[in-house]
């Protein structure tokens, strides 16, 4: 029998087999490492899964621009079930809420909509589904909590009662877009409201029976919204790049730059990270 070769030396072969296995190794690396050793660029890796120029994260934080002393919380005057109520010590008025220590503003309204009036923002695939989660709001101890509630067209809002007492939950929108309602519920149980329809400001929601206790539910027809923490800070993920009106409110002091926030504040978001730093609420 003939023995058939390759034309190959054995030297040759094993060169050609490490010069191809070091090619597939180069490749990996550069897939997923920076553009730049140690420059903090982004990775290859990152971009190739969905990190393109079509989409950004918008961060920021919105400030007490005054003396955080002034907007100092002031006791709630309870009228109603006060053992329960007070049992854990007195109910400060959430209605401002500024961080002493670093003059954040928390339970601010932040949002996205189009440059022009009656257009549409472009949705990330990601976020094109209605989360079918339905969002809570609770009255353990006669106060909302959270104190406000954002949620989008399609979801349902869970108004519940953990407490030992009964409770109503109110809600009051605009009246050619949300009727609005008003329904008690006993200690233990909760109500679920549906048919909630965007609007531009939130509603409304009180609690009839304790006339101190005030909430505010925002609702949108996109996703690109958020609530400023206990630090101020918002966060808005796969939001279009391009011109966008953003607005802030605060159901206190009202729009971020008083009347004129009313139509919301031109930017530019970019592909990637957009940090639009401290937002002062005068």
């Amino acid at each position: 029998m003939k023995r058939v070769t390759f034309g190959l030396s054995p030297l040759s072969l094993a060169a050609l087999l490490v010069g191809c296995c070091c090619q597939e190794s180069t490749s990996v690396k550069e897939e997923g490492s920076s553009a730049q050793e140690g420059g903090g660029t982004t990775p290859v890796v990152a971009v190739a899964q969905g990190g393109d120029a079509k989409w950004g994260t918008l961060k920021g934080r919105v400030i007490w621009a005054g003396d955080p002393a002034a907007a100092k919380p002031n006791e709630v005057k309870v009228s109603q079930d006060k053992d329960h109520c007070l049992e854990k010590g007195p109910l400060m008025d959430q209605e401002l809420v500024v961080n002493p220590k670093n003059k954040g503003v928390q339970w601010v309204f932040v949002w996205l909509a189009p440059e022009q009036e009656g257009g549409t923002l472009e949705i990330h695939p990601n976020l094109k589904a209605v989360p079918q989660k339905d969002v809570e709001i609770d009255q353990p101890r006669c106060q909302f909590v959270p104190r406000s509630v954002a949620i989008r067209q399609g979801q349902n809002l869970v108004a519940k009662n953990s407490s030992p007492v009964a409770h109503n939950i109110k809600w009051t929108g605009h009246p050619a877009v949300n009727t609005g309602g008003s329904i008690l519920i006993p200690a233990g149980k909760s109500h679920t409201i549906k048919d909630l329809q965007a609007q531009k400001l939130p509603l409304v929601l009180e609690c009839n029976i304790h006339p101190w206790m005030k909430g505010r539910l925002a609702v949108f027809d996109h996703p690109y919204y958020a609530i400023t923490d206990e630090d101020g800070n918002f966060e808005i993920k796969y939001a279009p790049a391009g011109k966008v009106r953003l607005f802030v409110y605060q159901e206190q002091r009202g729009w971020l730059d008083g009347k004129e926030g009313r139509n919301g504040k031109e930017i530019t978001i970019k592909g990637g990270s957009n940090d639009l730093g401290n937002l002062e609420l005068k």
